[in-house]
């Protein structure tokens, strides 16, 4: 059988292109068939790698949050009121982006500062984030944890321009800004760097 095999594929590749050399058509042919191979196996395990991380998150956090697996599903899948396509695509892009790490983000922030952490979205500051909470924080009311949080955001946001004030912040007027920043409640940061306190000398003061 594997011979006749051979002799077809010699005479069809030879009646094909009758100036080749037959062995040299069925080296490609192979190779060919081996590259068609490696490529759907890399399709499988990302594939199989996806579907796993996907399972892991939402078991984790349904384990964290004490909410069912089909509702946080719904949540991070359904397109809400005045989202528009473009920003539902890329929410779902940045979720599915921190899920590839998930794994590794999650088991360093739980044995090595005894954290979780979530992915968000803010549909009506058109963004994202990634939310570091305390273990132990997590039977507490959603404000209260909140205090807790360490956020890595990209949303638009209000910041003042306006000149220095003696309280070291800027004044107005305001712009809005759309960029990454850093906010951390317990040592009063918010927007960080974007809204900063200054080093207030006489020159700076508005």
């Amino acid at each position: 059988y594997t011979a006749m095999a051979l002799s077809l594929k010699t005479n069809a590749a030879a009646f094909a292109f009758p100036n080749l050399n037959p062995l040299l058509t069925i080296a490609n042919i192979n190779a060919n068939a081996a590259h068609i191979a490696q490529m759907t196996t890399a399709v499988a395990s990302t594939a199989g790698y996806v579907v796993f991380t996907n399972i892991l998150y939402i078991a984790r956090r349904s384990n964290v949050r004490k909410m069912s697996k089909r509702k946080l599903w719904k949540i991070r899948t359904t397109r809400e009121p005045g989202v528009s396509l473009r920003l539902f695509i890329v929410m779902l892009l940045s979720w599915q982006a921190f899920v590839m790490i998930f794994p590794v983000v999650e088991l360093v922030a739980r044995c090595c500062f005894s954290q979780v952490s979530f992915f968000y979205t803010y549909p009506n500051a058109g963004g994202v984030g990634v939310i570091l909470e305390p273990v132990d924080v997590q039977h507490m009311k959603p404000n209260k944890r909140a205090k807790h949080q360490i956020r890595f955001d990209w949303h638009r946001f209000d910041v003042n321009v306006g000149g220095i004030g003696r309280d070291g912040y800027r004044h107005p007027p305001k712009t809005v800004l759309n960029a990454p920043h850093l906010d951390i409640p317990m040592l009063g940061m918010k927007h960080w760097p974007w809204r900063r306190k200054f080093k207030v000398t006489d020159d700076k003061r508005g």
